[in-house]
C-alpha cells in the first residue's frame, strides 16, 4: 500500500508537532513514521521533488498482526518455547522485520543465552540500525554480562542520538551501569531523564539504587519510598523498591538516632508537663508497647512498656510517649476523656456472640474456654476502637514532626500491619473466629494500611483479603479522618472515636468519660471519707477507687438532656425524701458517699437488684438507686452537686413539690 502526500503547509497542519518545529522536514518524518507503524511494522518513507511516499505492508500486517499479538502474549505468560517457535517463523517468513529479531533476543537474554542474544539484536540493528531497543538491549548485556563498558556505551549513546528525550531508555541505561559499579557513569543520564518525567517511579528507584551504592542509605531510603508512592502497581519495579527502602531502613537503625530522639522527647515531656517517665522492657505484654498514666496507676511517674522483640522499637516508645502528650494537650483544654468498659459491657458483647459459641460448644470448645477466647476478643476489639482513630494522629504527628524517626516508623508499622494481616487471615483464626467480629477487626486494620500506603507508598490493602465493603467503609472511615488531620484539635480524636465506633456498630461495648468529672467525683468521694471517718459497713467499693480508670461512671447527660420530666425517677425522689427525712445528717451523709462510690462502678438505668449495705433490707433498681443517690448528696453536699454530672434537676425540684404540697 502506498500513500502519497504534498509537502506542503496543509501536510504540516495534519502533523503539528512538525509544524511547531518551524515545518521541520526531519520531525515531518518522524511523526507520519509513528503514526502508520502498527506494532512492529513499520513505513517505508520516501521524498523526492517534494511528495513524500509511505509504503505500508498492508498484507504482511493483516496476515502477522494477529501472530505477532499472541507471541506477546506468550512471552507475557513466559512461555518462552512457545513463544520462540512463534517468532522464529514469523522471521522466516519476512526477515526484514527488525522488532521479530529483537523480541527474539530479548527472550535469549532472559534464558540466559547471551551469545545468541547478541546475535539477534546484530540481526535486527542491521535491518533497522535505529532500532532504539535494540541498542539498549545490547548495551545492558555488554554492560551486566561481559563487563565491557566502553562497548556498552557506545550502544546507549548512539540509541540516545536517535531518540534524545527518551526517559525510559535514560533510567535503564542508568540502571544498568548502577549495578555494573559504575555510578559515575550513570547520573548524567538520571539527571536528564527526572525532569523529562518527574513522576517515573522507575527514575526514582535508580537514583535509590545510586544512593545505596554510595551507602547513602538516608537518600536510599527516601528515593526507594518515592519510587513506592510513584508506583500504582505492585509490580517488579515495586518489590525491587520496597527490597531497596527496608535494607536502608534497618542500616540506618544501626546508626542508632533512635536512642537521642527518644531522650529529648522524654525530657521534653517531663518538663513541660511535670511528671517523670520511665521507660522499661517487658517481653510478657501482649501487645507491642503499653503507657502505665500515673493518674490512673498511683504513682509519682508515667509508665512505657513494650516488647524489646518488636522491630524498630524505638518508634514504639514514642508512639507511647505521644499518647501522653495527646492526654495532656486535652487535659490542658479540658477536653481529655477516658475509655472505660465494664462487666456490663463485656456481657453485652459475649450476648452478642451466642449463636458463634454455641457453634464452637458444638465443635467440642470447653464453654470456659470460649468464655476466655471471646473475653479476649473483647480486651482486643476495644484496644482497636480506642487505639486506631487516635494511632493515625500519632502517626502523622511523628512522621511530620520526627523525620530521622521514619526509618524505625516505616519498620514498625511494617512489622504491626503485617501482625495484623495474618490475625484477620490465617486459616487457624478463621475456623473459629466470629465473622462479625473478625471483619470489624480487619476493617480497623484497613484503616491503618491506608494511612501507612499513604505515608510510604507501602501497599498492602490488598494483602488483608478484604471483602468489598469492608475496603469502601475503610476508606470511608480514613476520609472522615483526613480533614481533621489537617486542622486537629487536642481531643478532636475522641470524636473520631465515637464516630467510628457507631458506624461499625461498638458504641454499646465502651463509655467515653470526661476525665475532669470522673477524677473530680472519685477523688472527691476519698476526701469526704477521709475526712468524715465514716465507717461503709464492709462495703468493698471505697478500695476500689484507689484505680479509678477501671471504673465507669454512669453519665446520663447524653440520654436525659432537654427532655421532659421523667416521672419514675421524680417518683423514686420523692420516696427518697421521705426516707433521709427520718435519718441524721451524719447517716444521710455517710449513705451519700456509699452510693456515690457504688455510682462510681457504673448504675444501668433498666437494671435490677442494686442494694447499699448502709441501707439493709431494701433492693433498688438502678433508676431507683440514682433517684436516691442524687437527693442523698442534694442534702449532704449541696456545693458538689453538679460534680455527679446526673441531669435530675428538673425531677429534684418536680420532687421537692410534690414533697411540700402533701402529695408524697
Amino acid at each position: 500500500m502506498h500513500i502519497i502526500h504534498s509537502i506542503n503547509d496543509f501536510l504540516f497542519e495534519l502533523f503539528p508537532k512538525a509544524k511547531d518545529a518551524g515545518n521541520n522536514i526531519e520531525v515531518l518524518k518522524e511523526e507520519i513514521k509513528k503514526f502508520y507503524t502498527v506494532g512492529p511494522y513499520k513505513p517505508t518513507i520516501t521524498i523526492v521533488h517534494g511528495i513524500i511516499d509511505i509504503t505500508i505492508e498492508g498484507e504482511l500486517i493483516e496476515k502477522h498482526n494477529s501472530r505477532y499479538e499472541k507471541f506477546i502474549e506468550l512471552c507475557e505468560a513466559r512461555q518462552y518455547e512457545a513463544a520462540k517457535e512463534q517468532i522464529t517463523k514469523l522471521i522466516k517468513e519476512a526477515p526484514h522485520i527488525s522488532e521479530y529479531h529483537r523480541t527474539l533476543g530479548q527472550i535469549l537474554s532472559e534464558e540466559g543465552n547471551q551469545e545468541d542474544a547478541i546475535n539477534c539484536l546484530i540481526d535486527a540493528l542491521r535491518w533497522d540500525p535505529k532500532n532504539h531497543w535494540a541498542l539498549i538491549m545490547m548495551g545492558n548485556i555488554l554492560c551486566r554480562y561481559q563487563h565491557d563498558i566502553d562497548a556498552a556505551m557506545k550502544c546507549y549513546e548512539t540509541a540516545m542520538q536517535h531518540k534524545p528525550n527518551d526517559y525510559e531508555a535514560m533510567t535503564i541505561i542508568a540502571i544498568n551501569l548502577i549495578q555494573s559499579g559504575k555510578q559515575n557513569k550513570a547520573m548524567p543520564y538520571l539527571f536528564k531523564a527526572l525532569p523529562l518525567n518527574p513522576d517515573s517511579a522507575n527514575t526514582h528507584y535508580a537514583f535509590a539504587l545510586h544512593a545505596a551504592a554510595e551507602h547513602n542509605n538516608t537518600n536510599a531510603f527516601e528515593m526507594a519510598i518515592v519510587a513506592m508512592r510513584k508506583n500504582p502497581i505492585q509490580d517488579v519495579l515495586y518489590k525491587q523498591s520496597l527490597k531497596v527502602a527496608t535494607t536502608a531502613a534497618r542500616a540506618l537503625l544501626d546508626e542508632h538516632v533512635g536512642d537521642g530522639i527518644v531522650q529529648e522527647f522524654v525530657a521534653w515531656l517531663e518538663k513541660e508537663h511535670g511528671k517523670k517517665i520511665v521507660i522499661q522492657k517487658d517481653a510478657t505484654l501482649k501487645t507491642a508497647a503499653k503507657i502505665e498514666f500515673a493518674e490512673n496507676y498511683q504513682r509519682e511517674y508515667h509508665l512505657v512498656k513494650y516488647k524489646p522483640d518488636y522491630p524498630a522499637v524505638h518508634h514504639l516508645i514514642m508512639h507511647e510517649l505521644t499518647h501522653l502528650l495527646f492526654a495532656a494537650e486535652a487535659r490542658g483544654n479540658g477536653r481529655n476523656k477516658l475509655f472505660v468498659s465494664d462487666e456490663e459491657n463485656k456481657e453485652r458483647f459475649l450476648r452478642s456472640l451466642e449463636k458463634d459459641a454455641r457453634k464452637l460448644s458444638k465443635k467440642g470448645y470447653d464453654e470456659a474456654v470460649i468464655k476466655e477466647y471471646y473475653t479476649g476478643l473483647f480486651q482486643g476489639l476495644n484496644g482497636q476502637i480506642f487505639n486506631t482513630p487516635i494511632d493515625l494522629f500519632i502517626e502523622d504527628y511523628l512522621y511530620t514532626n520526627y523525620p530521622e524517626l521514619q526509618p524505625y516508623q516505616f519498620l514498625s508499622l511494617l512489622g504491626l500491619i503485617e501482625e495484623g494481616i495474618k490475625a484477620t487471615t490465617d486459616e487457624n483464626i478463621l475456623t473459629i473466629a466470629p465473622p462479625g467480629i473478625l471483619s470489624k477487626s480487619k476493617t480497623f486494620n484497613l484503616v491503618s494500611a491506608i494511612q501507612y500506603c499513604n505515608l510510604y507508598g507501602v501497599k498492602l490493602v490488598e494483602e488483608h483479603k478484604g471483602t468489598s465493603a469492608e475496603k469502601q467503609l475503610a476508606e470511608q472511615l480514613y476520609r472522615e479522618y483526613e480533614p481533621y488531620r489537617t486542622e486537629r484539635g487536642s481531643g478532636d480524636e475522641y470524636e473520631l472515636l465515637q464516630s467510628w465506633a457507631k458506624q461499625l456498630y461498638l458504641q454499646n461495648y465502651f463509655s467515653l468519660v470526661e476525665e475532669a468529672g470522673f477524677r473530680a467525683h472519685s477523688d472527691l468521694l476519698e476526701r469526704l471519707c477521709a475526712e468524715a471517718n465514716v465507717d461503709l459497713l464492709g462495703s468493698d467499693a471505697q478500695s476500689e477507687t484507689t484505680n479509678p480508670a477501671d471504673k465507669k461512671m454512669l453519665v446520663f447527660t447524653e440520654a436525659h438532656e432537654g427532655k421532659d420530666i421523667n416521672m419514675a425517677v421524680a417518683e423514686y425522689m420523692v420516696e427518697a425524701l421521705r426516707y433521709f427525712k427520718q435519718l441524721s445528717d451524719p447517716e444521710i451523709h455517710a449513705i451519700a458517699m456509699q452510693i456515690g462510690l457504688q455510682c462510681g462502678d457504673g448504675i444501668s438505668p433498666e437494671k435490677e437488684g442494686y442494694t447499699v449495705p448502709l441501707m439493709p433490707g431494701k433492693s433498688f433498681s438502678g433508676y431507683q438507686v440514682l433517684a436516691y443517690y442524687y437527693v442523698s448528696w442534694a442534702k449532704a453536699f449541696p456545693e458538689y452537686l453538679e460534680q455527679l454530672q446526673l441531669p435530675f434537676g428538673k425531677e429534684y425540684e418536680f420532687a421537692l413539690e410534690m414533697v411540700g404540697m402533701g402529695n408524697g
